[in-house]
């Protein structure tokens, strides 16, 4: 019986991809196209970091700073005598300390530190440790922290902070995720989106999820939009993987291959790319985007996670809302992206609504219609 054809293979080497020629001879099937590459390959992996690795070094100092902010808050608060508020924030605190214990266990293992001394640092047999804080454990901590910290935080109505001294500022007893009260004497109002259990992506990172989730809804392989895009099949798993970050002309036959807007994504691309939007970009196709490489999470469930409601929320997807600069930011970081791109597409909004000659540069009220 004649053995099924496997395929077509392709050298590991992600900066080869060449095509293997698997023989019909015995022995393991060749994983490189030749011996020199393999090596090349395994040289440059041990003296640079995968890009695993850098993610892990990545995660980890965003996950140490985040907790330092928790820290200075809860001290603020205890200063203060707000225990309600305090014990809230301690809940941020304790699962902050479990993520970095989980990616500092990581990055250990990416230096190819021996799994026995891993374990004698926390106490742990290593059988307990490789159960425990696996790689797989510490990669959907990894992807399920932006909104596991957003909903920690719940503080009870009732629960009113005693008036702070006059030699303490006000905000310091502020939970991270309340609306912040207008400032007087003319200041501009703090950013909503400025709290610690803020953790917005790059502009990078949101570019790969959302052509990831564009990929994973259109049920393609590899092969298939390396064919599309008329690129080799481990150049795809690149981008998907973040590696790389495609020119818009790959970018958008990704997109249209996939059966995605192009629209939603060429703001994205922009931002990952530091380049300013152009004018064609609108603000609602931008969020949209945004929203596609958060998974499309309902309006409601944003309006759990945010101050605003699930119709504006929609309005802001579909246009027929223009927003304040603080709604725009805050949705943004709800869905785990920087809003700081967005800005030039929010001016240019409020400026076709305002016109020429009446559009200034601070923030407008919400118009509905």
């Amino acid at each position: 019986m004649t053995p099924k054809d496997p395929g077509p293979a392709y050298c590991l080497n992600p900066d080869c991809g060449k095509p293997i020629d698997r023989g019909a001879g015995s022995g393991r099937p060749r994983r490189y196209c030749n011996d020199t590459c393999g090596r090349a390959y395994r040289r440059a992996r041990e003296e640079s970091p995968t890009p695993d690795a850098l993610a892990h070094n990545d995660f980890a100092d965003r996950v140490a700073d985040d907790l330092t902010q928790v820290i200075a808050h809860i001290v603020q608060l205890t200063r203060t005598q707000q225990p309600l508020a305090a014990l809230c924030l301690l809940r941020l605190a304790e699962g902050d300390l479990e993520d970095l214990k989980a990616v500092l266990v990581q990055q250990a293992r990416d230096q190819r530190q021996k799994n026995a001394d891993i374990a004698q640092c926390l106490g742990l047999a290593p059988e307990q440790l490789s159960r425990k804080l696996s790689a797989d454990t510490v990669r959907r901590r990894m992807d399920s922290r932006p909104l596991r910290t957003r909903t920690r935080v719940r503080l009870p109505r009732q629960a009113a902070p005693p008036p702070a001294p006059a030699s303490r500022a006000v905000s310091a007893g502020r939970i991270p995720g309340q609306r912040r009260p207008a400032t007087g004497g003319g200041g501009m109002t703090p950013s909503r989106a400025r709290d610690p259990d803020r953790h917005p992506g790059s502009p990078a990172a949101v570019l790969t999820r959302a052509l990831s989730h564009l990929q994973r809804l259109s049920g393609k392989t590899l092969r298939e939009l390396a064919d599309d895009t008329h690129v080799s099949a481990s150049y795809v798993s690149r981008v998907l993987s973040g590696d790389r970050c495609p020119s818009w002309k790959i970018a958008r036959l990704f997109t249209l291959a996939c059966g995605g807007d192009p629209a939603e994504i060429q703001p994205l691309w922009a931002a990952a790319r530091g380049q300013a939007p152009t004018q064609r970009q609108s603000l609602p196709a931008a969020l949209r985007g945004l929203h596609l490489a958060a998974a499309r999470p309902r309006a409601d469930q944003l309006g759990e996670h945010t101050h605003l409601s699930a119709r504006a929320i929609t309005g802001m997807f579909d246009g027929t809302a223009l927003p304040a600069w603080e709604d725009v930011e805050e949705l943004a970081h709800a869905l785990n992206a920087e809003a700081q791109p967005l800005r030039p597409l929010w001016n240019a909004a409020c400026a076709a609504l305002a016109g020429p000659s009446a559009f200034t540069a601070g923030p407008v009220t919400e118009v509905t219609g």
